[in-house]
């Protein structure tokens, strides 16, 4: 009978112990282990890395990197440089407008394969170009000599400010002639930067409307001569063009 009691004792103690107690005791037994290197090697897989250092790319092969590289690009606008040729990929860096990227010639759909920090990314091919692109964003040295402009003057200002960023000071609108219009632009300049800036805009006439330009006491129409013409003494500098690059465009012919 003392063993019958001391056991029925036992059983009266356990069942009156703590809810809470008996609770945790269940939990702790039913639970599984919450090792994930012991649970990963379990099922044969390495552990799970939950550090970043997966996204970083591999130190590049220098000469493997080179053999990939099949040309040039430009960027004609600021484009996205994305980890993989899709939308939803990350993107990782910008290329910003007439900056040029090394392709490797691949393409995916929409996307271009390009080097970058030589490591293979994506862009979207539509977006960069073998050609450098004529400038068409606003100059950072400002618009205000924009106001009142046409079309292919506005291009024209900005293709300048774009190629030539040294150049700073230019002439719009003004009280007389084709300036009066907002056909002409004045690229102030009177160093030998001046032959660059026209020839540039020589190359270029088509794609920024350009109808004749007139620099150092010489006069460039096209329509009439493919050459340099000289032009009458005017008596200054400036009437003569010496200080600044004279453009007149037709307004809105430019074909880009």
């Amino acid at each position: 009978m003392l063993t019958v009691a001391g056991a029925a004792g036992a059983a009266v103690l356990h069942d009156g112990a703590p809810a809470k107690a008996r609770d945790l005791s269940r939990a702790a037994a039913a639970a599984p282990a919450k090792d994930v290197f012991a649970a990963s090697a379990s099922r044969g897989q390495a552990p799970v890395d939950v550090s970043r250092s997966a996204e970083r790319p591999p130190v590049p092969n220098v000469a493997a990197v080179e053999a990939k590289i099949e040309g040039l690009r430009y960027a004609t606008t600021d484009i996205e440089v994305h980890a993989d040729a899709k939308s939803s990929s990350p993107v990782l860096a910008s290329v910003g407008y007439g900056d040029s990227v090394d392709v490797t010639g691949e393409t995916d759909g929409k996307w271009a394969q390009i080097m970058h920090n030589d490591v293979p990314r994506w862009v979207e091919a539509s977006k960069i170009s073998a050609e450098e692109p004529i400038g068409t964003a606003p100059c950072a040295s400002g618009s205000g000599v924009e106001k009142g402009l046409q079309p292919d003057t506005v291009k024209v200002h900005r293709a300048i400010c774009a190629k030539f960023p040294s150049i700073v000071r230019y002439g719009g609108i003004a009280g007389r002639g084709e300036h009066a219009t907002g056909h002409s632009l004045d690229i102030m300049i009177s160093s030998d930067l001046g032959n660059e800036v026209a020839s540039y805009l020589q190359a270029n006439r088509a794609e920024l409307g350009v109808e004749y330009l007139i620099w150092r006491q010489r006069i460039w129409r096209p329509a009439t001569s493919n050459s340099w013409r000289g032009m009458s003494d005017r008596g200054g500098a400036t009437a003569n063009h010496m200080d600044h690059v004279h453009v007149t465009v037709y307004g809105n012919a430019a074909t880009r």
